[in-house]
């Protein structure tokens, strides 16, 4: 039996080693400029009026989830996380927003919305990039994931341009090696491009992504021609719901899309992915190795999406003196 001395030493080891990895857990890296404590003396209330107002529409639909997570990535993916994917277009400048890869984006009134009430409680104080930061998070944990600390202060974008989103996001038809290329530019590895396609656990799409998958999938203007990895009975699913040429019809895209879960995975690897860029996760043995292990009950899944989004929301932030705070988001001041 282990001295009464001997055991008071190994609690007081014990609780230091639990104490250090409490704070290493805690300790999140933040872009230079940007911290958790920015707003807490010119707008403390921020944090809650986003989340209050993400609640709002998640409750009345919860497919807003998805909206809010597409939108932060479509943001920082494109010149950083700098609010120009909400920049209307001006008579000399076509924006992201109207970019091919953009069709269907949703969510933007209800930012607006969120922003005049940010500009009410603290007029010219929250950037319309963190309120995009903001809302991905609390979208994501009210819908059931995991929250994580997020580091605020980035100013927003003068500039926003369509070539610009086109050149830089993945269409909905890239095949895996082509992924992989387009998360590397970002500093992002194979397995954080499968982490955060988990995103698509919630939300609905437009067909217009849909349809490359089950008509004319080989190039050959062909509506029969549909990609041969997908479970027959999703694919006549699938084409109820998009009939050939129909953009504009929308379905959603998980078979729990109100849920934040990994579910996603477990439809891929059942050839139910319901984007090519879905499918082509398992048609290589790193990825198929990947979506298997998020498939399981006791996967990171969820703290790795958290990891990888706090790691996303630092790509090309503006702070100091850079850019501005816009009054609105879809104008710049």
């Amino acid at each position: 039996m282990a001295s009464t001395g001997a055991s008071s030493s190994l609690l007081l080891f014990t609780s230091s080693v639990l104490l250090f990895a409490a704070l290493c857990a805690a300790s999140v890296q933040y872009a230079p400029g940007l911290s958790e404590n920015f707003y807490d003396e010119s707008c403390p209330q921020a944090a809650a009026i986003v989340r209050s107002y993400v609640l709002k529409y998640l409750t009345n639909d919860s497919s807003f989830a998805g909206a809010f997570n597409r939108l932060q990535f479509h943001d920082c993916w494109v010149q950083g996380c700098d609010g120009s994917v909400l920049l209307n277009s001006t008579s000399t400048n076509s924006a992201e927003r109207e970019a091919h890869v953009n069709f269907g984006l949703r969510g933007l009134k209800e930012v607006d919305e969120i922003k005049a009430a940010l500009e009410y409680a603290c007029p010219g104080v929250v950037s319309c990039a963190d309120l995009l930061i903001l809302a991905a998070r609390d979208a994501t944990s009210i819908a059931g994931g995991l929250s994580w600390s997020v580091g605020l202060g980035r100013r927003d974008s003068r500039v926003s341009n369509d070539l610009m989103a086109d050149g830089n996001l993945p269409f909905p038809v890239f095949p895996f090696d082509i992924l992989v290329d387009n998360f590397a530019r970002k500093n992002f590895s194979a397995r954080e491009m499968v982490v955060l396609s988990g995103a698509h656990t919630i939300g609905r799409s437009h067909c217009n992504g849909i349809l490359p998958h089950i008509y004319n999938f080989t190039g050959g203007n062909n509506e029969t021609d549909i990609d041969p990895t997908l479970n027959p009975g999703f694919a006549a699913y699938l084409k109820r719901n998009c009939p050939f040429g129909n953009r504009d019809n929308s379905i959603p895209i998980d078979s729990t899309s109100g849920k934040f879960d990994n579910a996603y995975y477990k439809n891929v690897l059942n050839g139910k992915g319901v984007f090519i860029t879905d499918s082509t996760l398992i048609t290589t043995p790193l990825g198929n190795s990947i979506v298997s292990s998020f498939a399981e009950g006791d996967s990171t899944f969820f703290q790795e999406f958290a990891d990888a989004m706090v790691k996303m929301g630092n790509l090309g932030v503006l702070t100091g003196s850079q850019g501005e705070i816009r009054q609105k988001c879809q104008f710049v001041n």
